[in-house]
């Protein structure tokens, strides 16, 4: 008949139907059940089945797929056939001409497609999705006709949320609940699955200090995420640059891909912590190079403190010059002319002396 929801006429089939008919009898018919029925009529807008004990329901047009009139339903059912039905709701029968109850065709697969939801959320398997739309949280995705959700912190991919729309992914189902139409997956679980056999091969060849290479896989607050051959290493925001940044997306981006140095491995909890400033020359090596004591220089305002402000000289050098009693405001970013008072590389300081605005 070419519906997957259709069981065919046989007389095996009417037996089944027939005990079927039989145990209606004895259990009450309720809405958001599947039942059994057999046709009886096929109308312009819908059929009429006998679903048993005695009770007719109609399915409307609309829950039939694949039939827009009459000439379909008779091109694709047909009077005595045997189907699948989701019973909608029941009347209250007032209407003698009105049958009994609201059925539908196609959300019979829907609804056991709940069911299969849940075996795959139990049995942990892996199944795919196709993102079809963002929202501020996460990504909406498509499985078995259903619109499911996955929260960005469940994905695992160097991309935006946006250009995921029309990708497929891998994930693992979280949560299902067919009465709440909710259904909650996990993108970053498959994926961790998936790779555990080339993260165990990484993890077991990294050495600190050792050159890798990686690609950014997530940015947050504190650093970023570098994959290193299955393995997400953790980039702090301090081992990022050796200047002061408030957020690594001041100077990173997702999915670039970045050189940087391991600083610890952790082969019991597979993490490994990562440096990518540790690859350039410590500015503060090369300090008593650049400057001198008593020399009148120009320095931005990278940070206002309590007690004073700290003055970026060269990337990645801060000096400090206290606050007088001139009640003098600074302004971040702006930069003033300072004198340096003192030099102490050892201990990463220099003191200022404020001088004036730049000219």
């Amino acid at each position: 008949m070419g519906m997957t929801t259709l069981l065919e006429t046989s007389e095996e089939m009417r037996q089944s139907f027939a005990d079927l008919l039989e145990k209606s009898f004895e259990t009450a018919l309720k809405p958001g059940t599947i039942v059994v029925g057999e046709i009886l009529k096929l109308e312009k807008d819908g059929m009429v089945v006998d679903i048993g004990g005695k009770s007719e329901g109609f399915v409307p047009m609309k829950e039939v797929p694949g039939c827009y009139g009459a000439d379909d339903l008779r091109t694709n059912y047909q009077i005595g056939q045997v189907i699948e039905l989701f019973l909608l709701n029941q009347h209250d029968g007032q209407d003698e001409t009105r049958p009994h109850y609201t059925l539908s065709i196609r959300r019979v697969n829907m609804w056991k497609n709940w069911d299969r939801l849940m075996e795959l959320r139990d049995s942990r398997e892996i199944v795919e999705t196709t993102v079809s739309g963002t929202t501020k949280g996460g990504v909406i995705v498509n499985i078995f006709g259903f619109k499911g959700f996955i929260p960005a912190s469940q994905l695992r991919v160097a991309k935006t949320l946006h250009d995921l729309i029309g990708d497929v992914l891998p994930a693992k189902i979280l949560e299902v609940d067919k009465y709440k139409n909710k259904l909650i997956l996990s993108h970053r679980e498959a994926v961790f699955e998936q790779k555990a056999k080339m993260r165990a091969e990484t993890i077991g060849k990294l050495n600190e200090g050792d050159i890798v290479e990686g690609e950014i896989v997530k940015i947050t607050d504190f650093g970023v995420f570098v994959d290193i051959n299955g393995i997400d290493g953790l980039l702090p925001l301090s081992e990022i640059t050796w200047r002061r940044i408030q957020h690594p997306s001041e100077v990173l981006t997702l999915g670039e891909r970045l050189t940087v140095r391991v600083l610890t491995v952790d082969r019991d909890l597979q993490r490994i912590s990562l440096s990518l400033k540790r690859l350039q020359p410590d500015p503060w090596e090369s300090v008593h190079d650049q400057f001198k004591v008593g020399e009148v220089l120009n320095g931005r305002i990278s940070k206002l403190l309590n007690s004073g402000v700290l003055a970026e000289l060269a990337p990645g050098v801060e000096a400090y010059c206290a606050y007088d009693h001139s009640g003098r405001q600074y302004f971040l970013n702006d930069s003033y002319v300072f004198k340096i008072v003192s030099i102490f590389a050892g201990e990463r300081k220099i003191t200022l002396e404020y001088q004036g605005p730049v000219q």
